[in-house]
């Protein structure tokens, strides 16, 4: 009744030309599209302007930078990566304590001492009073 073999069949090269044919196409309309709609005359001096940090790039680029400002930044990135450390830990203690080795428990707690010393440590050099100096 349906017999299609032979009379329309279309060999695999030329189904894959027709796929390939298609997506070109499309990624051609598709591009044709995108230069119509989109806002080319919007050009505004403050939008062709990039932005860094908050600086103005107009401006010197010799500004002095806070050193204060940069020191607790750092901070920040140390410990902040320090807890991001120390949260699975803490959780591994809670499941697996007894059996850990006494050599593990000394590695950990003078990394915590060492991180209560640095912060000790920034602590008297007033690093983090965020103060202006007269």
């Amino acid at each position: 009744m349906w017999n299609f073999e032979g009379q329309y069949m279309l060999s695999s090269i030329y189904s894959v030309l027709g796929a390939a044919a298609f997506v070109f196409f499309l990624s051609i309309f598709f591009m044709i599209m995108a230069s119509i709609v989109s806002q080319k005359g919007r050009y505004e001096s403050d939008k062709m302007v990039s932005f860094e940090c908050g600086f103005d790039p107009l401006s010197s680029s010799r500004m002095p930078f806070s050193l204060r400002f940069f020191l607790l930044a750092l901070l920040f990135l140390v410990f902040d990566l320090e807890m991001i450390l120390l949260f699975p830990y803490m959780i591994s203690i809670f499941s697996c304590y007894l059996s850990m080795s006494v050599f593990t428990k000394i590695w950990v707690l003078s990394f915590l001492l060492i991180l209560v010393a640095g912060l000790v440590h920034e602590l008297n050099e007033g690093t983090l009073d965020w103060e202006k100096d007269s």
